[in-house]
């Protein structure tokens, strides 16, 4: 190699090593950024007490959580009551994000991190607004991806942006905002466990009927009543299926009673009764590809003072005037005929 060949590389390492520096040092450095400990919403903290309303949208769904009296309610599903704690954590993570790093100002480039258009239909941002009691907006944002990945921070960040704005952030801190009603509303309705349940009553639209009471020498601990004679059971837990309904049932979403047309004629009627004289009486419907319940409950026992005369009259002013959108596989454990959970006996069976 000629000595000239060596000079030659030797510049081209050095200009090479220059341009490496240059480009390390250039980026903005997590410790020393201007941005360091800069909150994005400075006020918040001050003002979080003033939050009387927060607005959530994507995918183009709205949903808007308002504060009345003692409560967080959600008003796109009848001013039912929502978990406060969980619009309290919203706004602690908004007051304590800080900027970090400026990012993308190329609308074009907002997809890939989740910060396009929250009305646009599936979209994957989030727009959040928190309003004060009169109205005015105190704070807002749209929220992207997260950045679980950050130095010198065990919380990690997301990437944000200001509505109305093309300039993308990448901030320190993260909000966890759920998209769906379940995911905020007081999802509890009614918790009779199995194993306290003594009779259930199933009437269908058509009049077919169920009944379900325990038996201790049967898979399941229940059966059905009313079962006719040359037909066995699909499966053995059926019977306990239909009793097993009041465990734990939760809500998918609500609305109030009186803004729904339910037709009274296409439910299927169900009254659970429990040992303790709790009696529940539910009403489910499947109208226009969603299945609604209706709740009701009284106590029917001896013991006008006791934990289960209580309970019952907890279910009854915690249901009335509502309508429960619940899951359909919920649905489908009341609706079912006898000729759904049942087949004819055969010599080979």
């Amino acid at each position: 190699m000629t000595p000239r060949i060596v000079s030659s590389l030797l510049i081209v390492a050095i200009i090479s090593v220059a341009a490496a520096v240059y480009g390390v040092t250039s980026r903005v450095d997590f410790q020393t950024s201007s941005f360091e400990g800069q909150k994005l919403f400075p006020g918040l903290v001050d003002d979080a007490q003033s939050v009387a309303e927060l607005v959530v949208v994507q995918d183009g769904t709205t949903m808007t959580f308002v504060h009345v009296g003692e409560h967080w309610r959600l008003k796109e599903s009848g001013n039912y009551p929502v978990h406060g704690n969980l619009v309290s954590k919203v706004v602690f993570s908004l007051s304590n994000m800080e900027l970090l790093e400026a990012k993308t100002s190329s609308p074009a480039r907002h997809d890939v991190l989740q910060l396009g258009d929250p009305y646009k239909k599936n979209g994957k941002s989030q727009l959040v607004i928190l309003k004060d009691a009169a109205g005015e907006t105190i704070a807002e944002l749209v929220v992207g991806r997260a950045n679980f990945f950050l130095p010198e921070t065990t919380t990690g960040g997301m990437y944000v942006r200001r509505p109305g704005e093309d300039q993308a952030w990448l901030v320190r801190g993260l909000v966890d905002i759920g998209v769906e009603p379940r995911g905020w509303l007081k999802r509890e309705i009614v918790n009779i466990p199995p194993e306290n349940i003594v009779r259930v009553d199933v009437t269908q639209p058509g009049g077919d009927e169920l009944v379900v009471v325990p038996k201790e020498d049967v898979t399941g601990g229940f059966a059905f009543a009313n079962m006719p004679e040359g037909l066995k059971l699909k499966s053995e837990y059926a019977p306990r299926n239909v009793a097993a309904i009041l465990n734990n049932f939760v809500l998918n979403d609500v609305r109030r009673i009186s803004d729904i047309n339910l037709d009274l004629a296409q439910a299927y009627s169900g009254t659970f009764l429990s040992a303790d004289g709790v009696k529940v009486m539910l009403k489910i419907y499947h109208q226009d590809g969603t299945q609604y319940m209706t709740v009701d409950a009284e106590y029917v026992g001896n013991a006008l003072v006791s934990k289960a005369a209580q309970q019952a009259a907890e279910i009854k002013a915690r249901t009335d005037g509502w309508a429960y959108i619940i899951p359909e596989y919920q649905y489908e454990q009341i609706a079912q005929k006898m000729e759904d959970v049942t087949e004819k006996i055969t010599p080979d069976s």
